[in-house]
């Protein structure tokens, strides 16, 4: 509680908010408070880390505040790849860990930590040891935007929106005993043919489909089409406006995953098999439900079945 005999006692809301004595008190606490947070980061970081748990989803609520935005900025704190499960990070703390020559700052953000772990558009980053910021709650997309940069040289990207040409250049920190035998120019131009086939069946649901420089362990992906605001951007964007579409991204195929392998050899033989389009639905919706956009999943729970079906019946055990 704060006392002063300079502030009247008859006074309107609206006016109190527009008093100077009033708006140097709120100045000067907020000071205050961000000057004590700050020992107590540096002093007991254990400490700071517990108030963090507690109040940080209203702290990260002052992205609006800037100025006082530098200060604040240093008081964030994110669970991230690099850090242990429980553990927070500071984006000081980050810069400190960069790859050489990296001016970015990547995040990701979903629902909890495991489901994070295993989104495919980690796997560039995973396979090239670049640290990832985890988040978690609405307003960080908001803080992330208002951000924008850290000190200026830092740039905050979203994972999805990370530029590939820049993380093509570092070199891969994991080890891949298991390489794929590269495509031939022949089937190469094949692949290329696939990759229309696909877009014909997918159709105006998706902007483009492309090959993927990103995935690793995963068949396929959605991405947004370059310039775009990120997935969850768009969904909290969507929840506001009471819109149910699905928006229409970039579908991404790994040409070196052995289901994709398996597609190219089946359209060699027969390009107009339908089972390629029942492998493509399918993946598509897959990629929908990772994304959080897929609102009915009776087509897919029944393909799944229908494909378990025809795939037991090819089964060596039944011969």
């Amino acid at each position: 509680m704060v006392d002063s005999p300079d502030i009247p006692l008859n006074i309107s809301r609206e006016t109190l908010q527009e008093n100077r004595v009033v708006m140097k008190i709120s100045q000067i606490l907020i000071k205050q408070v961000l000057s004590y947070l700050e020992k107590k980061a540096k002093k007991d970081a254990e400490a700071y880390n517990e108030f963090w748990k507690v109040h940080g989803k209203i702290f990260k609520l002052g992205y609006s505040d800037y100025a006082n935005q530098e200060k604040w900025v240093e008081l964030l704190r994110f669970d991230s790849s690099a850090a242990e499960e429980g553990k927070t990070t500071s984006l000081a703390e980050y810069v400190e860990r960069v790859k050489e020559e990296q001016k970015e700052i990547y995040y990701i953000t979903g629902a909890s930590r495991e489901a994070l772990q295993s989104d495919p558009h980690l796997e560039i980053f995973k396979r090239k040891g670049i640290e990832v910021l985890y988040l978690y709650d609405p307003v960080d997309e908001f803080a992330v935007s208002g951000i924008g940069s850290y000190k200026t040289d830092y740039k905050l990207v979203a994972v999805e929106q990370a530029d590939l040409s820049i993380l093509e250049k570092i070199e891969d920190t994991e080890k891949d005993d298991s390489k794929t035998e590269s495509l031939s120019e022949g089937e190469e131009k094949v692949f290329k043919k696939l990759l229309e086939k696909v877009k014909d069946i997918l159709g105006e649901r998706v902007t483009e489909v492309r090959e993927s420089k990103r995935l690793k362990d995963s068949a396929s992906c959605l991405v947004s089409p370059d310039g775009e605001m990120t997935s969850h951007m768009q969904k909290i964007i969507q929840m506001m406006n009471k819109d149910a579409s699905v928006p229409k991204k970039v579908f991404e195929l790994n040409k070196d995953h052995q289901l994709v392998r398996n597609l190219l050899t089946i359209y060699k033989a027969d390009p107009k098999d339908t089972f390629i389009d029942e492998t493509i639905e399918q993946l598509y919706e897959s990629a929908l439900l990772l994304e959080g956009y897929l609102t009915d999943p009776h087509k897919l729970v029944n393909r799944v079945q229908d494909i378990l079906l025809k795939s037991s019946e090819w089964h060596p055990a039944k011969k």
